[in-house]
């Protein structure tokens, strides 16, 4: 989690609530670099080696739990690059955080409920890929 005494930014506190990308709500995988491999393995992060050979991290993440990713500050490059609509619309001053926590929990709830394809592709497919 956070550091004693250090605040976590509002988009930290976004993600680290949401998990959509990770849950493979987004996505079915991470594309990995090189050198990210032995990082995760060491972790204990399992990855999975796709038809070309290429190792990826397979979604639903291994390494959440619930809606938090708990290698935050050690996830791979492509996972930290990602920032989806509604975070990019957070870090823009668009929306209060309380607002982008509604959109989640409504993303959450169309999810269960089976009709989140629309909801997601308009709010939370993101700028930079994961692959």
């Amino acid at each position: 989690m956070t550091t004693p005494g250090t605040p976590e930014s509002p988009l930290s506190i976004l993600c680290r609530g949401c998990g959509l990308c990770c849950d493979g709500s987004l996505f079915s995988h991470v594309g990995l670099e090189a050198d990210e491999l032995e990082r995760l393995r060491a972790l204990g992060i399992p990855t999975q080696q796709r038809g070309s050979g290429k190792e990826v991290l397979a979604q639903r993440c291994p390494a959440l739990k619930g809606r938090d990713c708990q290698i935050y500050k050690d996830r791979p490059s492509s996972c930290a690059a990602y920032q989806c609509l509604l975070a990019g619309s957070l870090v823009e001053d668009r929306i209060t955080l309380e607002e982008a926590q509604a959109v989640v929990r409504k993303a959450q709830r169309l999810i269960a409920d089976g009709h989140a394809r629309r909801f997601l592709r308009q709010r939370f497919r993101g700028r930079k890929g994961l692959d």
